[in-house]
């Protein structure tokens, strides 16, 4: 059994772990994940990246 809701998919990456750090601490700093705030930034840079094609 998937651990991934239905519609989704896993994104898997290694990053450095100062650029770890700073996304906990921007989590922190807007009340939310790492996820939360690493999807949100992604949806954000996606679509200026569409408007600007």
């Amino acid at each position: 059994m998937s651990r991934v809701k239905e519609g989704n998919r896993r994104l898997t990456c290694d990053i450095p772990e100062e650029l770890h750090k700073e996304l906990r601490f921007l989590a922190v700093e807007h009340d939310t994940s790492i996820t939360k705030y690493v999807k949100a930034v992604l949806e954000k840079h996606v679509k200026e990246v569409k408007k600007d094609k």
